[in-house]
């Protein structure tokens, strides 16, 4: 398995929720007492685009330079057992990263970043409810899914070049976890 270089790029060294927006009862009680129905919108996003967003934010940048600095104060104060695990905090981060950048791993711990956003993200797109593309296993044929990967990452304030990162990663399939464990071994 070779995971494209740009996403490794992005990714590298950088050390569903389900998100019900406004009120879903009223909006179809109110149809439903018209005689009428519509249909329940549902935004659904590429995690790996979030992920991506969020490994470029000055705090997930702080956060791996932190840790780095953490980590190279043991070693000069030769806490062994600190080092050892710093490295496996890093490691692990890393290894989450590439899950959640080139795979659909859960982005529940980023998605948790930016909740008191996501209500204005979903009234921006239009939805009712927010998942997870790769989380969407059944949909009755009067539900609309409505990709809103765009708005998701916005709150993360990603740059040009992010963007066009993200706009490449749509025509890229994920990687199976079993590659990216194969990956980490």
């Amino acid at each position: 398995m070779r995971i494209p270089n740009r996403f490794l790029a992005f990714l590298s060294g950088a050390a569903c929720v389900i998100i019900a927006a406004g009120a879903l009862s009223p909006r179809l009680g109110s149809a439903a007492d018209a005689g009428e129905t519509t249909p329940l919108r549902v935004g659904v996003f590429d995690s790996r685009a979030v992920a991506i967003a969020h490994a470029h934010t000055s705090a997930f940048q702080k956060r791996v330079s932190d840790m780095k600095a953490e980590h190279r104060r043991a070693k000069e104060a030769g806490d062994d057992d600190l080092v050892a695990e710093m490295e496996k905090r890093g490691e692990d981060l890393q290894h989450l990263l590439h899950k959640q950048g080139f795979g659909t791993w859960p982005v529940d711990d980023i998605l948790a970043t930016i909740q008191d956003e996501l209500p204005d993200v979903a009234r921006e797109a239009g939805v009712d409810v927010i998942v997870s593309k790769w989380q969407v296993v059944y949909q009755r044929p009067d539900v609309v899914l409505v990709d809103i990967t765009d708005f998701i990452v916005q709150p993360f304030e990603p740059d040009e070049e992010v963007l066009a990162t993200i706009r490449e990663m749509k025509h890229v399939d994920p990687v199976s976890l079993e590659e990216l464990e194969e990956h980490h071994h």
